[in-house]
């Protein structure tokens, strides 16, 4: 019998007993939750930052600029002397975020989705705004968590995308 034939009789895995059924364990689409305490000291900690650094959360080229000068001044320091940049990419993530929750159908929530539990942004369904305490999880197929948008890029040292990927978002879910 070859390597990867089945014995006459079985239609494979799914006729294992052994093979587990996980489908109930995640949410295949991402799923609005409650926000967590965490997730709203994020959201006020990082929006009192930006007002205080005079960062217009409804100006996109504003916050644009903001992040790629700040992404600059981090990058100039040499690694040992440079700040953890999780904090930096929490704070660009909830620019980019607050931006997209004041000019989008999108509302901050917690997202639940097969990779994890994250904040995020997603539409207000029939039961309201996503994720308010006593309503029923909203469930939406499109989803933006803002700290991923801004992660990769930090790392690489991009600048100038603020305005174009954030401005594509903002067509795409125009309230």
């Amino acid at each position: 019998m070859g390597l990867f034939s089945r014995s006459r009789g079985s239609s494979g895995p799914a006729d294992d007993e052994s093979v587990p059924d996980d489908s109930d364990l995640l949410p295949l689409v991402p799923t609005s939750r409650p926000l967590r305490p965490q997730d709203r000291e994020l959201l006020e900690r990082c929006r009192a930052e930006l007002a205080a650094a005079g960062v217009d959360l409804d100006d996109l080229a504003a916050i644009g600029a903001a992040h790629d000068a700040d992404l600059a001044a981090w990058a100039a320091l040499s690694e040992r002397r440079r700040d953890d940049h999780a904090a930096h990419v929490d704070l660009w993530g909830v620019a980019v975020g607050e931006y997209l929750a004041r000019h989008t159908d999108l509302r901050w929530t917690t997202v639940a989705d097969p990779f994890g539990t994250d904040l995020g942004l997603m539409a207000a369904g029939e039961s309201g705004e996503p994720g308010e305490p006593g309503t029923p999880a909203v469930r939406d197929d499109f989803a933006v968590i803002p700290t991923n948008l801004v992660s990769g890029r930090w790392l690489n040292g991009e600048t100038g995308w603020i305005p174009g990927v954030v401005g594509h978002l903002v067509r795409l879910r125009t309230r």
